[in-house]
């Protein structure tokens, strides 16, 4: 019985750390707002893919996990903020890059920043 509970806690600590390590290896990108107003819209577009994060409430922080697999290229965003649609682009990501993030700020002036 003994070598049971053994086999059985080291799994369950193997699963356990094959959830953190996923979330710590996939790349994501991250929007935080820090306007005076709901974000009621935000996209980021990849090479490869599309993240749509709805929207975001005031002071409120929002992560998407994206695939490794990815082609050379920029991110783009879109965010709708008090009726307005402010586009651009912020970094740059390339494939399979391990725990890339990218974290997209929008200040108290509806002015946008990235950093990575």
């Amino acid at each position: 019985m003994n070598l049971l509970v053994k086999i059985t806690i080291t799994i369950f600590l193997l699963v356990i750390a094959s959830y953190y390590l996923y979330f710590y290896i996939t790349p994501s990108v991250t929007v935080i707002n820090k306007s005076e107003y709901v974000i009621t819209k935000v996209n980021v577009s990849l090479p490869k893919s599309n993240l749509n994060f709805g929207s975001i409430e005031l002071e409120q922080v929002n992560t998407i996990y994206y695939s490794l697999s990815q082609h050379d290229g920029s991110y783009n965003y879109s965010l709708n903020i008090d009726g307005k649609l402010i586009t651009g682009s912020c970094g740059y990501l390339t494939n399979n890059e391990l725990n890339k993030r990218l974290v997209i700020t929008v200040s108290k002036r509806n002015q946008v920043g990235c950093s990575q």
